[in-house]
């Protein structure tokens, strides 16, 4: 029976049997990073202020949030649009046509939707909504985003202050934000800063799965 060390010698010796791995910070993942240090989700103002047909919706959404899922995931169908209407999360489209609440919504529900459940996203809309308008809670919501990818991936963050809170600069890589004045956060803040981690350490954990990329078929050589 071999030991530990025994085994570990093994493989070192037989480089066949061994884990394979990517190079650490390989091209494709120092690109990812910049794309993370310079990343915007387009805020609330910034979304087209002319109303879109379906096609158009899925086409846009896909574009701005494409880097931040798996390539083969599809982020967003008509299907889901309509159970979105069905289930109230988003208004029902005028003529067929969604404008820039739809939109947020929208880009809010597809980020928030891989870590939450739908029904949780609903209580979270109508806690949302009772204190602040939509423009200010998804305008919040990206930059918390933002800010807890870039203390994860960079250790770093750009914003000053999230809303009224100052943001304390990461002492390297982070796995939350932290404040200056975080004790004054609002319970509803909490929520959304809360979602925002989750949204984060979920990409986190997908991405550097997929820059390590281990293979598994190598393991059942064993």
């Amino acid at each position: 029976m071999n030991t530990a060390h025994e085994t570990q010698r093994s493989a070192d010796t037989h480089p066949a049997k061994a884990r394979r791995t990517r190079p650490h910070n390989s091209e494709e993942e120092r690109l990812f990073v910049a794309h993370i240090d310079g990343l915007h989700i387009p805020r609330y103002a910034e979304l087209p202020d002319i109303e879109l047909y379906m096609d158009q919706v899925l086409t846009y959404t896909d574009n701005q949030l494409r880097p931040l899922f798996p390539r083969e995931e599809k982020i967003l169908t008509s299907s889901m649009v309509n159970n979105y209407v069905k289930q109230k999360l988003i208004p029902t489209p005028l003529h067929k046509r969604y404008g820039r609440e739809h939109l947020a919504l929208l880009i809010f529900v597809c980020l928030m939707k891989r870590t939450v459940p739908i029904s949780d996203i609903q209580r979270l809309f109508a806690i949302q909504s009772a204190t602040y308008p939509v423009q200010r809670a998804y305008d919040f919501f990206c930059t918390a985003v933002e800010e807890s990818l870039r203390a994860l991936f960079s250790g770093s963050v750009r914003a000053d202050a999230l809303g009224e809170w100052e943001l304390e600069k990461p002492r390297g890589f982070a796995f939350a934000l932290s404040f200056a004045n975080g004790s004054e956060l609002t319970p509803a803040r909490r929520l959304v800063i809360s979602a925002a981690t989750a949204t984060a350490n979920k990409i986190y954990i997908e991405k550097c799965l997929e820059f390590m990329e281990l293979d598994l078929g190598e393991d059942e050589q064993w």
